[in-house]
């Protein structure tokens, strides 16, 4: 058991490094439609990890001082955020829809105006980065969660 964590924290780690240089330094391989099935399983293992915190912080006794409630939630929710954000490219993808967000224009909510709004996946990139990271350090560390 304990070597598939260090496979599986190693491949999320991996994963958000490959995604930092590639959102950096916008490097020309891999292409963003085949990254984003590696980050995919990413968010799906930073869940994972993030729930089985959750829940061994809900089996403890008695209230959990603030550090330690942040340390086990905030991962957790975050990794909910993008999970929800992926699953939105996801069902897009596989319905063939086109990306909205990518394509809006302050033109479109502000009148006169043109320049183009960004799309919000430089957001959720820079999330995933933080979050699968630190999740992914924490499972290879055994650090998960921290302890008192």
């Amino acid at each position: 058991m304990a070597i598939l964590l260090k496979l599986l924290s190693a491949y999320t780690v991996l994963v958000a490094l490959l995604v930092a240089v590639k959102f950096f330094f916008d490097i020309e391989q891999p292409e963003w439609s085949v990254l984003n099935w590696l980050m995919a399983a990413g968010v799906i293992i930073t869940l994972g990890g993030a729930i089985s915190c959750k829940r061994a912080l809900e089996a403890e006794d008695g209230e959990p001082d603030v550090r330690r409630f942040l340390d086990v939630n905030v991962p957790f929710y975050a990794a909910v955020a993008l999970l929800i954000a992926f699953a939105f490219q996801w069902f897009s993808e596989l319905g063939d829809h086109v990306q909205i967000l990518a394509d809006l224009t302050v033109s479109d909510v502000v009148a006169g105006s043109d320049v183009p709004v960004s799309s919000m996946w430089a957001y959720i990139d820079t999330a995933y980065i933080v979050v699968t990271g630190m999740v992914g350090v924490r499972m290879w560390n055994g650090r998960w969660p921290m302890q008192r």
